[in-house]
Parts: C-alpha cells; sequence; structure tokens
C-alpha cells in the first residue's frame, strides 16, 4: 500500500481547512456553504465569509420564536412619547381655554405641578369607585316584591301636588350632595364624628337606657384612645351606655395579664383607658363666696358639706380633703334616704380655687358611672334648686371633659415617673415614701405632651391619683395587679399619653375583662359595680337581665379568662324564655334560668333571699354596720391560745406532735355552757333590731377540691356533724339556705379555689346561733358552709369551704 505524500502546496492547505470548517460550521448555518474556492471561479475568501454572517443574521431576525423586550423598547423612545403627548395635549388645552365660557373652570396643563397625577382611565384603581355608590332604588311607595312585569309604576305613584312642587323649587338653601361611603369612613372624619362628648360647645348629654330609646338619635361616643384598642381588642358593638368600650385583648386573656402584672422576675405594669366609666367627664358643684367675712373659702366649703351629707355616706370635713390633697370614695343614694335607695358609688375631690374677681370659690368633682350620671345630676341640681338663694354662698353644676387612665402593677410607680419625667421626691412631701402613700392622695403634675387635635382648650396638667384599696394588706400578692395610680387629664393629650405609656413604659394594655379579674383577684376581693351593688336599681338591672348593656358586661365578666371569650357576642333576639331552675318551694322565685347573650345565664331575685321574703329592696350592710355580725362570727368559737416556747440551755423543745401550719384551717375549740348562751342572746338581739331586709356581703374559700360558679347555692350546717375526708358533708347533716355565689375562680396567687357570695343576715344569725362548725385559720375566725351547683345536686358534688364577711 502506498504511503501519500503530504501536501506542501498552499492551495491544497488551503483546501483542507475549507473542508474543516465547512464541517464545524455546517449545524450553526442553516444555509450550506459554497463549493470550495478556486481559481476558475475567482471568489474571495473574505467576501464568501461575509455573505455567510450576513445571511445567518437575517435568518434570526425574521424567525418567529425570537422576542422583543417591550419595557426596554418603550424606555429608549419614553423621551419621544413624551414630547409628542405634551405638544398634542398643550395645543388641545389652548384651544379650550381660548373658547372658554365665564362659568367654566380651568384645566390644568399635563406637566404642570397640582397637587396630583394625571393617569389614563385603566390605571386608576379598583378597590374603590371614584363615584358614590349607585344602585337600583324603587319609587317612593313602591317595593320591589310588589312590582310585577306588567305593572307601570308610574300611574301607582301618588304625583306631589303643583303647591310642593312650587315650594320645593322655590327654596334657595342649596342642598348638600350626600358623601359616599368611602368619604364618610375616613378615620380622620369618624374620630371628630365621635369626639363632641369632650367639646364645651357640642356637649352632648349621654342616657343611662340605650336600648329604650331609638338608636338613630343615640349618642354614639369613641374613647380617646379608639382607633388604636380597635385593631387590638374585641369592641362592644352596638355600643354600651353610648360607649364603644374595650371588653378584651384580641390575643390574649385575662390570666396573663395578671401574671404579668404580678410578675417579679420581669416587672411590668398594665394600662386601661377607663374614659367610659367615669362618662367621659366629672360633675363639677362650683360653690362662690360673695362676702369674705370667714376665712377664705370656709363657708362655700360648709356649704357643699351638708349638701353631700344628705345623699352620701362619707364626711367630707377632714382638712386632707377640702384642701384637695386628697380624693375618697363613697356611695350616693337619692335626698335624705340614707340607707336605702342607693344610686351608686362616685369619687369626690375638692379644688380650692382663686378667682381674679377676689371672691373666694371651692369646686367639688364628682366621678360617676354613666349608667347613673344622670340620677345623680337629677340629685344635684335639685339639692341647688332648694339652696336659700339670700344666702352669701352662690352655686353653680356643671360638668368637665377628663380622659382617665389606670396604671396597675409591680412597676407602676417606676413607670409613671419615667414617661412623665419627674422624680418622686420632688412632688412628695418631705418624709414621705411613695410606697407608703395613702389610697387617694392628688398630685399635680405638668407634663410635656402634644395634643392630638387642634383644640385649644387642652392643658398639659395631670392630676395623679394613688390607688391603694387595701393598704392593710399591700404586703400580699394578690393586691399587687389593683393597685398603682390613675392618670386625670384632658382628652386632647390622653391618646398620646396612652401611647407613651405602652411603647415608652411598656405598659400592657388591659380591657373589662382582665381589669375585673385583677378586682376579684385582690384580697379582700374589691365590689365591681353594679354586681356588687345588688341593693341599687342598676344592680337590679344587672342580675335580673333587664338591660341589654349590661347583659354584654355579665357576659364579659363571668365569661373564660383565657383569650377566646365566646360570650362577647350579643343577643340578637330581646326576649328570652324563661324556666325556673328549681321545684323546691324556697328557692322558686329566687333563682330562675333565661338567655343571656345566646347562652343560658341565671337570674337572680335578692329580694326573695332575705327572711322574712319581702318584696322590697335590700339593703347591703356595709362599713361599721357590719361590725356586729363580724363580733358574732369571732365569738362562734375559741381562737387557740399561743403556747410559749420552753428554751432549756439556749434549746427549743420539740413538740410531741406534729405541729399544724398556721394557713391550714382547722375545728375551733367549742365554747363552754355559760359562752353558748350569751353568744346565743346576742344572736337574738341582733335579729330582733333586723328592721329592713338586709344582705351580707362575703368571701369564701375552698380548702379541698372544687371550684365556685356564679348561681351556686350555699348552705349552712345548724348541727353538729363529722365530715369526710374527701371535702363532702354526710348525710345526717341538716342544711339551710344560707345565700348565693355571684363570682367565682381559681386564684393562682392563693394556690385555691375562692369566690364572693351575697347571704341573707337573718340566715346568717341563725346559722352561727349554737353553731359548732366555726373554723379557725390564721387567726381569724370563719364559718363551715356547703357549695352546691342547686338544690337537686347530689351529696357527693357538694364541697365544703370557709365563709367570711366583707365590710
Amino acid at each position: 500500500m502506498k504511503r501519500q505524500r503530504p501536501s506542501n502546496s498552499p492551495r491544497q492547505g488551503l483546501s483542507n481547512q475549507q473542508s474543516s470548517s465547512k464541517k464545524t460550521k455546517k449545524a450553526a448555518s442553516p444555509n450550506p456553504s459554497p463549493t470550495t474556492p478556486n481559481e476558475k471561479n475567482n471568489r474571495n475568501w473574505k467576501q464568501w465569509k461575509q455573505q455567510q454572517i450576513h445571511d445567518y443574521n437575517t435568518h434570526q431576525f425574521l424567525d418567529s420564536s425570537a422576542t422583543v423586550h417591550a419595557g426596554l423598547f418603550g424606555a429608549r423612545r419614553l423621551p419621544e412619547i413624551k414630547s409628542l403627548w405634551r405638544h398634542v395635549v398643550q395645543n388641545e388645552v389652548v384651544k379650550l381655554e381660548h373658547n372658554k365660557q365665564p362659568d367654566q373652570t380651568t384645566t390644568r396643563k399635563v406637566g404642570e405641578s397640582g397637587g396630583g397625577k394625571i393617569s389614563s382611565r385603566h390605571l386608576r384603581r379598583r378597590t374603590g369607585s371614584h363615584k358614590r355608590r349607585r344602585r337600583h332604588r324603587f319609587p317612593r311607595g313602591v317595593e320591589s316584591n310588589n312590582i310585577d312585569d306588567g305593572m307601570d309604576v308610574e300611574s301607582d305613584i301618588p304625583l306631589a301636588s303643583d303647591q310642593q312642587l312650587q315650594q320645593q323649587k322655590g327654596k334657595d338653601i342649596p342642598q348638600m350632595k350626600q358623601k359616599c361611603r368611602r368619604a364618610r369612613r375616613k378615620p380622620a372624619l369618624l374620630k371628630q364624628l365621635h369626639s363632641y362628648w369632650w367639646k364645651h360647645q357640642q356637649r352632648l348629654q349621654t342616657t343611662g337606657k340605650v336600648e329604650d330609646q331609638n338608636p338613630a338619635k343615640t349618642n354614639h361616643n369613641w374613647i380617646p384612645t379608639h382607633l388604636w384598642h380597635a385593631k387590638r381588642f374585641h369592641m362592644s358593638s352596638p355600643p354600651i351606655f353610648s360607649w364603644t368600650v374595650p371588653l378584651l385583648h384580641a390575643n390574649r386573656g385575662s390570666r396573663a395579664s395578671l401574671r404579668l402584672a404580678t410578675s417579679q422576675t420581669t416587672p411590668k405594669c398594665t394600662i386601661q383607658d377607663a374614659t367610659w366609666e367615669i362618662d367621659g367627664c366629672a360633675i363639677v358643684l362650683r360653690a362662690s363666696q360673695i362676702n369674705s367675712s370667714s376665712s377664705p373659702g370656709e363657708q362655700a366649703i360648709e356649704v357643699l358639706q351638708s349638701m353631700m351629707g344628705r345623699v352620701t355616706d362619707i364626711k367630707l370635713s377632714d382638712n386632707s380633703i377640702t384642701s384637695g390633697h386628697l380624693s375618697v370614695e363613697g356611695l350616693i343614694h337619692e335626698i335624705d334616704s340614707f340607707p336605702a335607695s342607693l344610686v351608686g358609688p362616685g369619687t369626690f375631690m375638692f379644688t380650692p380655687i382663686n378667682d381674679a374677681s377676689s371672691s373666694e370659690a371651692c369646686l367639688l368633682s364628682i366621678f360617676v358611672h354613666p349608667a347613673i350620671r344622670l340620677k345623680v345630676m337629677t340629685i344635684l341640681t335639685t339639692l341647688v334648686e332648694n339652696h336659700h338663694s339670700d344666702s352669701d354662698i352662690n352655686l353653680t353644676i356643671s360638668t368637665e371633659p377628663y380622659s382617665l387612665l389606670r396604671v396597675r402593677g409591680t412597676s407602676s410607680t417606676a413607670t409613671v415617673a419615667d414617661v412623665l419625667s419627674f422624680k418622686w421626691k420632688d412632688i412628695l412631701p418631705h418624709d414621705v415614701n411613695v410606697n407608703e402613700v395613702d389610697h387617694g392622695t392628688l398630685l399635680n403634675r405638668n407634663v410635656q405632651v402634644a395634643s392630638s387635635t387642634d383644640c385649644t382648650q387642652s392643658s398639659n396638667q395631670v392630676i395623679l391619683k394613688s390607688h391603694q384599696p387595701n393598704r392593710h394588706h399591700s404586703h400580699l400578692p394578690q393586691n399587687v395587679a389593683c393597685s398603682g395610680w390613675d392618670i386625670i387629664c384632658h382628652p386632647s393629650i390622653g391618646n398620646n399619653l396612652f401611647q407613651m405609656l405602652v411603647r415608652k413604659g411598656g405598659s400592657c394594655a388591659i380591657g373589662v375583662a382582665e381589669d375585673a379579674r385583677a378586682q376579684l383577684e385582690a384580697s379582700p376581693p374589691l365590689p365591681i359595680f353594679p354586681r356588687d351593688y345588688p341593693d341599687s336599681a342598676e344592680g337590679q338591672s344587672y342580675w335580673e337581665g333587664n338591660s341589654n348593656d349590661w347583659k354584654l358586661i355579665r357576659s364579659c365578666i363571668e365569661g373564660s379568662w383565657g383569650r377566646n371569650n365566646k360570650l362577647l357576642r350579643r343577643s340578637q333576639t330581646e326576649g328570652c324564655d324563661e324556666k325556673v331552675s328549681t321545684e323546691e318551694p324556697e328557692t322558686l322565685e329566687l333563682v330562675t334560668t333565661g338567655d343571656v347573650s345566646s347562652r343560658k345565664t341565671l337570674r337572680i331575685h335578692w329580694s326573695c333571699l332575705v327572711s322574712p321574703k319581702s318584696y322590697q329592696s335590700v339593703i347591703v350592710v356595709r362599713g361599721s354596720f357590719g361590725v356586729p355580725f363580724l363580733q358574732l362570727l369571732h365569738g362562734c368559737g375559741r381562737l387557740p391560745s399561743k403556747v410559749g416556747s420552753d428554751n432549756i440551755a439556749g434549746q427549743t423543745r420539740r413538740p410531741r406532735r406534729p405541729v399544724r401550719p398556721s394557713n391550714v384551717a382547722a375545728h375551733a375549740p367549742p365554747l363552754s355552757k355559760g359562752e353558748k348562751e350569751g353568744h346565743s342572746k346576742l344572736c337574738q338581739q341582733l335579729k330582733a333590731s333586723l328592721s329592713l331586709p338586709a344582705l351580707l356581703r362575703c368571701e369564701i374559700c375552698f380548702e379541698g377540691k372544687g371550684s365556685p360558679s356564679v348561681g351556686d347555692f350555699i348552705y349552712s350546717f345548724t348541727s353538729k356533724d363529722d365530715t369526710s375526708n374527701d371535702d363532702s358533708p354526710k348525710s345526717s347533716d341538716k342544711e339551710s339556705l344560707l345565700g348565693l355565689v355571684v363570682a367565682g375562680s381559681f386564684s393562682p396567687t392563693r394556690g385555691r379555689s375562692y369566690g364572693v357570695a351575697f347571704a341573707s343576715a337573718a340566715m346568717f344569725i341563725d346559722a352561727l346561733d349554737g353553731t359548732e362548725h366555726g373554723m379557725v385559720k390564721e387567726e381569724q375566725m370563719f364559718l363551715e358552709v356547703a357549695i352546691a351547683k342547686g338544690p337537686s345536686s347530689p351529696r357527693h358534688l357538694r364541697r365544703c369551704a370557709l365563709l367570711s364577711l366583707l365590710l
């Protein structure tokens, strides 16, 4: 086989390169390459290469699978489009300006700055209509379901007379065009619409009975922090006593807020906007002295003291009260009807002022619940009208707008000082510790807070009121969540001050449910209006279910203490079917069941609990009037005597038997025969002195199993009998009805279940007469009682509890 010799000629090498190039670029080029150039056709290699590249690019451009970037294409030609658009539109605008009529408005040129943007129709937002909502409305007097297909609508409508048409045409008053819903629902307009309550010139009187009036004519008020609470809380809808109230946090329960307020590892505090609880104002009695013959303001103060003595149970004669350094809380009654005809609780504050006209004056501010404000206003107006006109004192009555913020918890004192930028030692008297301030102490302070509105009446002066209701038990952890400070300020700075306490101070916002839980957790539990005031008209309406507003408040307080409270929905039906809850004669009229807020709830008629049964309004024994009952309770047994320990050579003798802890209840040593007879006589004398149907507010505490709930029956043991270890009374016990439970739950700070109840005063005396069920715990005397879910409750489901009095 002959070996082929490699060619050294340049033409032959070029031919080989062309062959290899043809093979490598055959896939890239769609057109076949021309034949190899040779000397015969005189083709140049460079020309052929350029033609090949041109054919490739032409094919790619005409290919249907290729794309063009529209955004890039438009961006490159945007200046050209703008110049063309402005040139065309500018010519049209010039023509319109030239042919414009006198009553026509000027059209803004494109490109000029006029506070807005001109865009095409397709660029408008679809979320809301640019015109007010239009929907078909049938003519007046014709409904949609009464119109048939062949019915002539115009013939059936009575036409207006010519006189009416002329009157309508003759009206020169222009009618305002109704705004669309989107325009009416702007937050700024809504806030202005619902904030008339704190403007003097547009003050709207709220009503105590919202459900008895036309909802369209009823005022609807917002608290200063409504927009903040509406995003985070369950709000009352419809309003409660003309107020939209934050009921419960949407993402946190009352148990969590209570744990946060009482925490010692991470001290925090809670804050509540309670403006609605004072109806956003204070009732102000102004007593001005015409002749200053006596000491400054002394005669004016005496007139106010004598006037309040006719309607309240407190004395305003203390110098610290009249000087404006201390506020006092008391009950308001009808004129000259104490202790009957209770209206409700109130807070009284004196503010002495000096007028520029050199006439001495004194202001008495009264804060009450919105449910009773109109009633209190009527009582005070009657007192002012009955005042002697020939005296040297001029009395006037008015209202002043206020906002109330409640700061409670472990770090409430430090948070208030930090947010308001002051030190307690600068505003407190010398040698006074901030932790030892009395309940109701008033401190005035100017703060640097911007007003949230353009109101000229706003003031940066705030009043700090100390809130220490259980001052003698302040060392207990139960009272931490209900102790703190009240901030009374003008409504215009209430919103900004609230947000400063939340953001800068780290306060936790709470509602009605959390506040009720904190007051029930206190030791002793604090009264809540109107639940713990069954002797008032509002208390009776609360328990009998006659008011829709109290139904929602009751569902909020009695509902679950977690974050999911399903009882906050108001019942759609006003009426409800009542069913008797028991068949026993003694409780036939006392408790009934009805639908309250879409659930079956007990309705309690307290007048049927007293003995003898009376259809009059009951009276709750409070204050010093309950001391005789407390003495009878402590006299039903003996307190164990303390035995001194014998110390021999510095050593303590070990007791023979296990020592019972002081926080565990035990049966009290019985009385002797003579002591029993003396105690029985005292019981009979006190029962004979009861001239009015009276109730006693009590506290119950469970030592073993069980937890009280609203409507549970309380029974007393009138004969001696042993109880088993499982905390259930024996079947041989003789029981008698004593009272009913109004609130109860498990206390995390106490470690056991407890509750609040009301007992009949006469039945309580009968239970103490000759009883041997006295219990001793922490050097205090209690009465052992049985708690049952109802009269027909089985014996093994009844639990033993300890009962004490709350005065």
